[in-house]
């Protein structure tokens, strides 16, 4: 599991395609970019469906977009639970996704960015817990939660 980040930020172009430092004003907010990343590993053999691993979160954020990479074609749901570091372990009465789990079907790769229903708010040092509930042929899955926070 790892956690990976860049961050964006907009001013003014001055012609010379360099951003000027002086031409922010104080109503800049900048935007942090991140992806909370988790790889589950099947060790050679399809994943097993059940608990699979747990992540802090490191600051407040909003997801943005859900992403799953798999190693070869398979089918595969994925639930994301949360709850606070005092209430550990999140369960599945915590679930974040609702009724629409990370999920590939008989394909590779998948990306939702609707999020239908989700609770897409992650507390800073919450703890989310990721939990296979099926999976057919994929020995190795990246699920990738594209998260965004005003500062």
């Amino acid at each position: 599991m790892g956690i990976t980040h860049t961050t964006a930020a907009t001013g003014t172009d001055s012609g010379d395609g360099k951003i000027s430092k002086n031409a922010w004003n104080e109503e800049h907010v900048a935007t942090l970019i991140a992806s909370l990343t988790v790889v589950i590993d099947g060790g050679g053999v399809a994943i097993i469906p059940g608990i699979k691993g747990n992540l802090r979160v490191p600051f407040a954020c909003t997801i943005v977009r859900a992403s799953l990479l798999a190693d070869q074609s398979g089918s595969i749901v994925v639930d994301i639970w949360q709850n606070t570091y005092a209430n550990y372990p999140p369960t599945d009465t915590n679930s974040i996704t609702a009724s629409a789990p990370p999920t590939i079907s008989t394909a590779t790769k998948a990306e939702d960015t609707t999020l239908t229903g989700w609770d897409v708010t992650l507390d800073e040092g919450s703890i989310l817990r990721y939990n296979v509930d099926s999976c057919t042929s994929i020995q190795r899955v990246t699920v990738e939660l594209k998260v965004s926070h005003l500062g």
